[in-house]
């Protein structure tokens, strides 16, 4: 069975993909005649056999974010292909299918125009979708959709949508026992990979935190973690078959795992370098910061979210300024010196003083450390499923208007000047409006329409969304 995997994005990005690499193998495990396709460079032909998308009989999408959505439609449109599943049923078009991230925060966001979705963690139902699709290979669209409607981490929007609403109670799989029969690792490296050659190992599901703005509490389940030994073996198995030069540690928080001093201390037995998806500064203390410059890094990247301790709390990150400074003092003297910080801007209760604070912790690093800093500065997004789904985008004149501030007040620190990096106005607000689709407002993406998603239409989609466990 020709079986199409598409990662909305380039080579680079989408290699490095570790969802992408578990699907990947189990389908591959299955028989099924997988071959990968990425958004350039040669989108239409697969990176694996240099086949033409015309030979695939199913089309699927690992979506991790919202803004891969409109690069999957116009790929499919580009490709020919029908973007509405009805019309694809009237001919000898391709089954198109979705997975991924999103699919734990708002699968509805792709109900206009797949046949099917498979919902969280995703392997078992998509054992079960490959039996469907190899039985039902020849007979009708509507005897196949049918079929996968009979598992209920699959979302079938032409069954289970009807008038806009779903007719069925679904259930988001993220349960899955991470110490059974599942991958754990990366399926390859590739120096051609954002990560290089780092061998990517996942240690951790869920987050057991309250902030306000994430996802990760309330959509991807409850904490889980892998054992020490699980690890510990895969990763002596493949250090004595493989030149890893690298072990990149997956997790929303690695200072949450409870296994993390001994881990380190055997990929350091092993000469191994280590990398963190993610460094919560309450978190990091001196074992994790000689971990990063045992292996040659001299960066380190925090998400202090804001500048003033008033609103960070807010936020649900309980930690003050001087606890940045601390922590970031104690990198330098390890030798890291350059720092990239990740800022929110247009949180709930923000004032022109929590913008200047920005600056105003900026100058304090400075000061104390002497490091070199980067900002990532980011519009807050409310997003379905988060403690603040219920708040307001500040659209995009208030957001350029921030930005205009952030950039004269970070002008006037003369040394040691911080680069900016800014989101853009206009994709912030397409992921606003992407976040909150619905079925309707799915579908008429796809018919190249334009969404913007009224206060009735959030609620609509919240209520939507409460049916699907």
């Amino acid at each position: 069975m020709p079986w199409a995997l598409f990662y909305p994005a380039d080579y680079s990005v989408g290699s490095a993909s570790l969802g992408l690499q578990y699907i990947f193998e189990r389908l591959r495990l299955s028989g099924v005649a997988a071959e990968r396709f990425f958004a350039s460079p040669l989108p239409y032909r697969s990176a694996d056999a240099d086949t033409m998308l015309e030979r695939f009989s199913v089309i699927t999408a690992t979506v991790a974010y919202e803004g891969g959505i409109p690069v999957f439609l116009d790929w499919l449109a580009s490709a020919g292909i029908p973007l509405l599943p009805e019309e694809r049923a009237a001919g000898s078009f391709p089954v198109v299918g979705a997975g991924g991230a999103l699919s734990y925060i708002n699968p509805l966001s792709m109900s206009g125009f797949c046949d099917f979705i498979i919902l969280g963690d995703g392997m078992e139902p998509l054992d079960y979708a490959v039996e469907c699709l190899r039985s039902c290979s020849s007979g009708p669209r509507s005897g196949l959709w049918e079929k996968l409607a009979g598992h209920s981490e699959i979302l079938v929007p032409p069954v289970d949508i009807k008038d806009g609403k779903l007719t069925r109670d679904l259930k988001t799989g993220r349960t899955l026992d991470l110490n059974g029969d599942y991958p754990l690792h990366s399926v390859w490296m590739t120096e051609r990979g954002a990560f290089g050659k780092t061998l990517l190992i996942e240690l951790q599901r869920g987050c057991a935190r309250s902030c306000r703005y994430c996802t990760l509490p309330r959509c991807f389940g409850k904490m889980r973690f892998r054992g020490f030994e699980m690890i510990e073996n895969a990763l002596s198995d493949i250090c004595s078959r493989f030149d890893v030069p690298q072990v990149g540690l997956v997790t929303p928080e690695a200072g949450d795992y409870p296994f993390l001093p001994k881990l380190t201390e055997s990929l350091a037995e092993k000469s191994t370098a280590v990398s963190f998806a993610s460094l919560r500064l309450d978190r990091l203390d001196e074992n994790m910061i000689e971990t990063l410059a045992g292996g040659g890094r001299r960066s380190i990247t925090v998400a202090p979210e804001t500048g003033s301790e008033r609103l960070r709390f807010s936020c649900g990150k309980s930690f003050t300024n001087e606890l940045i400074a601390e922590k970031l003092s104690l990198a330098k003297r390890h030798g890291i010196d350059r720092v990239k910080l990740y800022f929110m801007i247009g949180l709930p209760g923000e004032t022109d003083e929590d913008i200047s604070a920005i600056t105003d912790l900026c100058r304090s690093i400075i000061r104390e450390t002497g490091q070199s800093l980067t900002l990532s500065v980011n519009p807050f997004i409310p997003k379905p499923g988060t403690a603040w789904e219920n708040e307001f985008f500040a659209g995009k004149n208030a957001v350029r208007q921030k930005y205009e501030r952030i950039k004269k007040e970070i002008r006037t620190i003369e040394k040691k000047t911080p680069q900016l990096r800014l989101t853009g106005v206009k994709e912030a607000q397409e992921e606003f409006s992407l976040a909150w689709c619905g079925f309707e407002e799915s579908r008429k993406l796809a018919q190249g329409g334009a969404v913007n998603v009224d206060a009735a239409g959030r609620e609509l989609l919240r209520e939507e969304l409460r049916r699907i466990v």
